[in-house]
């Protein structure tokens, strides 16, 4: 059984190849997006979604079946067509071109995974059973988007903020440093986020004391 290394890669601006431009194609589209991957879809046909992203050039839609030059210059490969066949073709020439793999549907052949993710800003909470229960893997996320609200978006900011302005201290020792670092957590910040409350860092740092 293929045990998966966790890992969070930055995409940003280069090529992912989807093949396929069915509803899963345009779920792996859309997390790619906002992620800042530059996409390219090859599928003669494509969802609702896929055409409008390409007719706004958000995206490149190449409207034919599949070659392997298709296969140039991308970092992540994705095949999604209907095809485990094609799908398993696919895969075996990128991965001699060196691209990673993700085939749906079949996570032993895949070199990656795109688990279930909770996002909040800068934070990412993900969700795997490598593959073999995507169903549990969307039921533990649904449970924990209550957890995490959309507060979490701004708390993040202002933890990583706070942070700074006390590393950056040189009227602070590192064992001070750590006292502060270690009651940041403590402080009530998120629930009055959860109230509406507008906190500033300068009003966090001063909360700290210690």
């Amino acid at each position: 059984m293929t045990s998966f290394y966790p890992i969070h890669l930055n995409i940003e601006g280069r090529k992912c190849l989807v093949v396929g431009a069915g509803r899963t194609g345009e779920r792996k589209v859309s997390t790619i997006l906002n992620h800042g991957g530059e996409v390219v879809v090859v599928s003669p046909t494509a969802t609702k979604k896929i055409e409008n992203l390409s007719k706004k050039k958000r995206i490149l839609w190449h409207r034919r079946k599949y070659k392997a030059a298709d296969l140039h210059k991308a970092f992540l490969v994705f095949c999604a067509t209907d095809s485990e066949t094609l799908n398993r073709e696919i895969g075996r020439e990128a991965r001699k071109r060196g691209s990673m793999v993700n085939i749906v549907n079949v996570p032993e052949e895949c070199d990656f995974i795109s688990p279930s993710l909770i996002a909040r800003g800068h934070l990412k909470v993900s969700i795997s059973t490598g593959g073999l229960a995507p169903l549990l893997s969307r039921k533990i996320r649904k449970d924990l988007e209550g957890r995490f609200g959309k507060e979490y978006r701004q708390y993040t900011l202002l933890i990583a903020e706070a942070r700074s302005v006390i590393l950056k201290d040189k009227n602070l020792s590192d064992r001070i440093k750590k006292q502060k670092l270690d009651k940041l957590l403590s402080l009530d910040i998120i629930d009055r986020l959860k109230k509406g409350e507008k906190i500033h860092c300068k009003t966090v740092i001063a909360q700290l004391g210690v």
